[in-house]
């Protein structure tokens, strides 16, 4: 049975969500709940990622590889988390009848980093009044923790979970991924492309994975998933969304081509900051989508700018992304940005951005992709007499065949 938690009182005292201020507290409290466990009940970490669980009745056996410890309601053990993080072969077992304090994980992580983010100063960006209202309320469903965020695909939190176990093999990643076609068929197809090789194909997910590695396998695995969260349920939004979608998918390749001419940062990595740079955008859009469906053009342009990236980073640690990825959300706009020469997936992001824009945009105010800071960063040789690079232009065929598996065509 699980109960409404009546108050936030509870939460004071508890490790790390007694720290927030007391109206996030109550907020999460709103989005918690109690459960009863009988006698031998068991919890295990792997099916409770999602949640933060506190003993707050009773006894239970807590179990983390052979070793067990008795937690006990009103002990200092039981004021912290039951389970670590990333610890999934945890378990509990109730010695009796036992009450939990369930509380979101991902509205926690919201929460405290809007608290952290306190100061966050939103780009500057010059609204009418009809556009600044919008904005105001936007900007406040962010603050006050009430954006609907993206889930990440289920396959994609099992890929998630299994990576993290340093027992993880080629058959259960395998097993894993066969349980979504289109991202079993998007691994074949990749494995058989020139991108990994001489082209000869592939015939199973197995295989695949062989010739990829684990580490490349699950990145591209969560790309290609990233698909199903690019998605909208309104008809006004839903050619925006698909814009968004071939944006980013672009951006997405061209960094996974720039990043093989790159010592130190791996392709399949920068295929994935390159899909998710502007995630923000997604619950900003779902947003205006459910409230303001006649919202004009300008009005939605004018909170995307100015929010896209605090958004984007509150996704990205929902996710439980690396930093990063946070670093690619927040700055792979700001085209003057300078890394002091050590290359990173944002100087990436930033060059693969101007790079489209400069060809699907020829005059606007925007700098050429090469008089950036980030392309001097990068090492990159210069462009050719027609503004390209040789390197992107000779790689237009794998290009071609990563942006259909990404797509998840056949």
């Amino acid at each position: 049975m699980a109960d409404p938690i009546p108050d936030s009182m509870m939460l004071q005292g508890l490790q790390p969500v007694g720290d927030l201020d007391p109206e996030k507290r109550a907020a999460l409290a709103q989005r918690g709940q109690i459960t009863d466990l009988r006698y031998g009940q068991r919890l295990d970490a792997s099916t409770e990622h999602r949640w933060l669980l506190y003993l707050v009745e009773g006894n239970v056996s807590h179990v983390s590889g052979d070793t067990a410890t008795t937690v006990s309601a009103g002990s200092a053990r039981a004021r912290q988390p039951l389970f670590s993080e990333g610890r999934f072969q945890e378990h509990a077992v109730a010695h009796g009848a036992a009450r939990i304090l369930r509380l979101d994980r991902r509205v926690y992580e919201i929460l405290q980093q809007q608290q952290s983010q306190s100061g966050y100063e939103v780009q500057e960006t010059e609204l009418d009044d009809t556009e600044s209202a919008l904005f105001s309320e936007v900007y406040a469903a962010c603050t006050e923790g009430k954006l609907d965020l993206p889930a990440l695909p289920e396959v994609a939190v099992k890929i998630q979970m299994a990576m993290k176990d340093p027992d993880v093999d080629i058959k259960r990643l395998a097993n894993i991924v066969s349980l979504d076609i289109a991202i079993t068929a998007g691994l074949i197809r990749a494995a058989s492309s020139a991108a990994y090789g001489s082209g000869n194909p592939v015939k199973s997910v197995r295989d695949a994975i062989v010739r990829l590695g684990l580490v490349a396998a699950r990145r591209l695995a969560l790309t290609i998933a990233m698909q199903q969260v690019f998605r909208s349920d309104s008809r006004v939004l839903q050619r925006r969304m698909r814009e968004l979608w071939d944006r980013s998918v672009h951006v997405s390749v061209l960094s996974f081509v720039l990043a093989r001419q790159c010592k130190g940062l791996e392709p399949e990595q920068a295929l994935l900051a390159g899909l998710l740079h502007d995630i923000g955008s997604l619950p900003i859009l779902d947003y205006i989508g459910r409230n303001h469906p006649d919202a004009t053009d300008d009005e939605i342009e004018g909170s995307i700018e100015k929010l896209h990236g605090v958004v984007g980073e509150i996704v990205i640690g929902s996710w439980h992304m690396d930093s990063h990825m946070s670093t690619v959300v927040r700055e792979s706009g700001n085209w003057g940005r300078d890394s002091k020469g050590k290359p990173d997936f944002c100087d990436l992001a930033i060059v693969a951005r101007l790079y489209h824009l400069n060809e699907q945009m020829p005059g606007a105010a925007i700098p050429a992709y090469h008089e950036v800071p980030a392309f001097a960063n990068l090492g990159l040789p210069p462009p050719n007499e027609a503004m390209k690079l040789d390197i992107i232009e000779n790689a237009a065929g794998e290009m071609a065949e990563m942006m259909a598996v990404i797509n998840g065509k056949a």
